[in-house]
């Protein structure tokens, strides 16, 4: 796969993540139990990684590579 190919993936997750973040936080729906969890379970962690490997996954290949 592509690095830009890469890119797009991790950036069209990031941005679908802080949309269901943001929905969570003006909507009526953060009263919702199965919402609030899906959001702190599932969504703020693949955010994390999507980010941090946005920002610093060409240091990890590398040293992965070596």
């Amino acid at each position: 796969m592509k690095a830009t190919t890469k890119r797009d993936v991790f950036r069209t997750i990031h941005l679908i993540g802080a949309i269901i973040i943001g929905a969570y936080v003006y909507s009526p729906w953060s009263e919702l139990e199965w919402f609030a969890l899906l959001n702190k379970a599932i969504v703020v962690p693949v955010l994390t990684i999507s980010g941090l490997w946005m920002w610093q996954g060409h240091k990890l290949q590398a040293w992965m590579n070596k």
